[in-house]
């Protein structure tokens, strides 16, 4: 298939999704003219290009790319040496970073909510122009203990729990990858007594703890594998192509 066959195809999953986002969506570096593998993968470094050049892949994709607004201005140090990793294997790269948060279906937070089993979730969150988050109410009251740890299980990662004190059971839940603890002034609008993210920032714990908003963080990482990973199994079911996902955890 070509490269740019490719591309336009992966585009149609997101032509509804409009964001002023930080990051150059689509193809960011061509290596390559043909694919016939593609690898998926969080974080485009040089740990994913080695890993993609090894599975023989032409193509990554990744929720966060290399190039970021107008950043990029010099191609040397780590920037030069990915560049040249891609290069050398013909490995080519394309990034969609919010999209791949907030479709409804194939995001990194509609697999959230999935896996939570949060009821009729709507969008909240407004960032980058657009909802990027979801909300919605569990079937049941659960603890945060019992939510953790299905995250724990599915994911896989080790969850932490904030404000350590806070007790009871959660009924109505925000969910929003990687960094999101930002959304706590929404949730507390909303009435929602949890955030499921990615991480917890300093900045916002006592936020969280005067607002009497529950934060699970998953890790930045790993709630940011989701949505990739289901953009990867529907381009298996519509193009029949070969995919690998790249496993690089960075522990946050």
């Amino acid at each position: 298939m070509l490269l740019h066959d490719f591309c336009a195809h992966l585009e149609t999953y997101f032509t509804d999704l409009h964001f002023d986002d930080c990051s150059n969506n689509g193809l960011q570096v061509e290596a390559s003219t043909e694919v016939t593998k593609v690898a998926f993968a969080v974080d485009a470094c040089q740990a994913t290009f080695q890993q993609a050049a090894a599975v023989g892949a032409e193509l990554l994709v990744v929720h966060h790319g290399l190039s970021w607004g107008s950043g990029v201005r010099r191609f040397k140090g780590c920037i030069g040496w990915r560049l040249a990793e891609l290069f050398r294997n013909g490995v080519s790269l394309y990034a969609c970073h919010l999209p791949f948060d907030a479709h409804p279906t194939l995001g990194n937070n509609a697999g959230l909510a999935a896996m939570l089993g949060l009821q009729d979730p709507q969008p909240f969150f407004q960032y980058g122009g657009g909802l990027i988050g979801l909300y919605g109410g569990l079937a049941a009251p659960a603890s945060l203990e019992a939510l953790a740890n299905i995250l724990n299980r599915k994911l896989p990662t080790t969850c932490r729990l904030f404000p350590i004190e806070k007790q009871g059971l959660v009924s109505r839940i925000g969910v929003v990858s990687g960094g999101g603890a930002d959304a706590i002034p929404e949730c507390q609008e909303l009435g929602l007594d949890c955030l499921v993210t990615g991480e917890m920032e300093h900045k916002f714990y006592h936020e969280a703890r005067e607002s009497g908003i529950a934060v699970i963080a998953g890790g930045h990482y790993a709630t940011e594998t989701v949505g990739v990973k289901l953009v990867m199994q529907r381009i298996q079911a519509d193009l029949g192509l070969e995919c690998v996902f790249l496993d690089a955890p960075t522990g946050m």
